[in-house]
């Protein structure tokens, strides 16, 4: 399912603010539910609906140097929406949040220009296209048509502390492909309540998100449910086939090198085999991506290790312990 009408909508919803940019343990919940409910995010795409041209890009990178100079607080980052305070939600625990459904919004866009993302000087000047959503697919005014596959680009639960570089085990601005409708995401809850919050939702993207997705505002419907033990020691996300964990990194290496070891612990934990036969069965079955790569200001780059549910159960089925 890839869009949903109005009366398949959640009661409970909440409206897009385009003030709320950080996940913050302080912030007043913007609603409060019992754990098992369903929630429909009202989302903005990154620029708040306002550019669909370069020519407004360009003035709304020019406002933002203004406020800047004023001292005042720049429009940077994406907009969130939320938080969601789950009764019963205790530091420890786990949230799942299952992504249900997303309605996109008629309209959003595609930008691409130099140093952005893994572009340098090759594109020397800024393009930005209007994504109008057709049904179940997107076109550009080039003639460039496909299906939707909505992304979630920014999700998670308030971390204890402060959040750096803008991903962390609990929450951040992730862009990773598996974030989708009917997937799972697996948070460690670090504050009571939870505080879950989302946004910055991709018509469509392929791993790296080499130049920027086309961005577009969204209803996100979630499913919030807790789970009173501790899944992992990291966020990771669950559909049909495959168990999915993404982490950021200094540069692509640490950050496929945190996936992959992250992953060997959860099935060494969850099989119990030795973290180093774990490791092995993830070099002959596992799978590794960018999710976000290149330069994009404070945001690390973003690896996401993956395997088939399938095949590690097979792989552990005879495992006995050599020592």
């Amino acid at each position: 399912m890839i869009a949903i009408d109005d009366e398949g909508e959640s009661v409970n919803t909440i409206a897009k603010n385009p003030d709320y940019r950080e996940f913050d343990k302080d912030m007043e919940p913007a609603l409060t539910i019992n754990s098992g409910e369903e929630v429909t995010f009202e989302t903005f795409d990154p620029l708040c609906s306002e550019v669909r041209t370069a020519e407004q890009f360009m003035e709304f990178r020019a406002e933002n140097r203004r406020l800047i100079e004023q001292g005042k607080k720049p429009l940077l980052g994406n907009p969130i929406t939320g938080p969601v305070y789950v009764k019963g939600a205790e530091p420890g625990q786990t949230l799942v949040a299952e992504i249900t459904a997303v309605k996109l919004d008629a309209d959003g866009f595609q930008l691409i220009g130099p140093n952005r993302a893994i572009v340098e000087d090759e594109v020397p000047d800024w393009t930005c296209y209007q994504v109008d959503i057709e049904g179940d697919d997107l076109k550009l005014p080039n003639g460039v048509e496909l299906p939707i596959q909505p992304v979630i680009g920014t999700f998670g639960n308030a971390p204890a502390g402060e959040i750096t570089n803008l991903a962390c085990r609990s929450c951040g601005n992730y862009d990773v492909p598996a974030a989708t409708i009917g997937s799972k995401l697996y948070i460690p809850i670090e504050v009571p309540g939870a505080l879950f919050s989302l946004g910055d939702v991709h018509a469509c993207q392929g791993d790296g998100e080499v130049v920027g997705a086309p961005e577009i505002g969204a209803h996100v419907t979630a499913r919030l449910t807790v789970l009173d033990h501790k899944h992992s020691d990291w966020m990771m996300i669950e559909d049909e086939e495959n168990w999915y964990t993404p982490c950021p990194g200094a540069d692509e290496y640490q950050a496929a090198r945190r996936a992959v070891f992250h992953n060997g612990e959860f099935i060494s934990k969850k099989y119990d085999v030795e973290f180093k036969d774990a490791l092995i069965v993830l070099t002959m079955i596992g799978k590794l991506a960018l999710s976000r790569t290149g330069k994009w200001g404070d945001n690390e780059p973003i690896a996401c290790s993956s395997f088939s549910k399938k095949l590690v159960e097979k792989a552990v089925g005879n495992y006995r312990r050599t020592d």
